[in-house]
């Protein structure tokens, strides 16, 4: 009797235990469920905030600078970048297009007393530039950053153009002269794998992959290769996300929210 009782015990003790697994279990889904929120990786609000990370024209701005081999954060970032980067997130129809006539011994235009820039190809008589408010350009500057722009200064947008500040404007036309790199012009290739909420922060997953004269790097800063990806790619390959998956570095990419809006935090690789 002493022996079926112990068994009826132990077999009373293991269901209670089951049971308090089962609803451990759900309790922690419960909790990743509502901590994680899945989001269209498609929608407006991810494509806006994806977009804070850099252009795919890699002449712009001096390129995807945000996919690094280590940590990329605000500190790490150039400023003249980080201008630049707020610059070229400006919708067009905030920028002013001016036309200033040339100076009578140069082809040049002047602009007060310490900007000068090149005429419209180098051999016109005006010089087309554009003109922003710096109030502007801070403005999209704290939607990309979450701060105020602390020192405002010139930037190269691009190999041509550059863009000096000068009583609260930013002014952006021909440089006077520049000099152009020879060689094979990379190509990037990215695309987003998932978009996640976790409480105040928003993750976006993404694929990055970087080809110079048909070998990949595995970040756009760096100089690391992907051997198996360049035996693997030649100028016929077609990059799709697949391609990406299999040969690509994933970034994880943080923002933050304040107010209705996020900002960027940070990027980094990840496994």
């Amino acid at each position: 009797m002493k022996k079926k009782e112990k068994k009826k015990i132990n077999k009373k003790n293991i269901i209670i235990v089951l049971i308090g697994v089962i609803i451990l279990v759900i309790i922690v889904v419960i909790i990743f469920m509502f901590k994680s929120k899945s989001l269209n990786p498609e929608s407006d609000d991810i494509i806006k905030i994806y977009n804070y990370l850099g252009t795919n024209d890699l002449d712009i701005c001096n390129g995807l600078y945000a996919y690094d081999e280590n940590e990329v954060n605000y500190d790490t970032l150039d400023n003249k970048w980080r201008i630049c980067n707020a610059y070229n997130n400006l919708n067009v129809g905030e920028e002013t297009v001016i036309k200033i006539d040339k100076t009578k011994k140069d082809n040049n235009c002047s602009v007060g007393e310490n900007i000068t820039f090149a005429t419209d190809n180098y051999n016109s008589d005006v010089c087309t530039i554009s003109k922003v408010s710096s109030e502007e350009v801070n403005s999209e500057y704290k939607k990309i950053y979450g701060r105020d722009i602390e020192n405002y200064e010139t930037f190269d947008y691009n190999d041509t153009t550059i863009c000096y500040y000068e009583d609260d404007y930013y002014y952006c036309g021909l440089k006077e002269s520049y000099t152009t790199t020879i060689g094979a012009e990379p190509s990037t290739y990215r695309s987003i794998q998932k978009a996640v909420q976790n409480d105040d922060e928003i993750i976006i997953y993404d694929y990055f992959l970087k080809v110079v004269n048909n070998e990949c790097l595995t970040s756009f800063t760096g100089n690391t290769k992907n051997d198996e990806c360049s035996t693997d790619y030649n100028e016929d390959t077609k990059i799709n996300y697949s391609y990406l998956k299999k040969y690509g570095t994933r970034y994880k990419h943080t923002f933050k929210k304040s107010g209705d809006d996020y900002y960027w935090v940070k990027s980094e690789p990840s496994s």
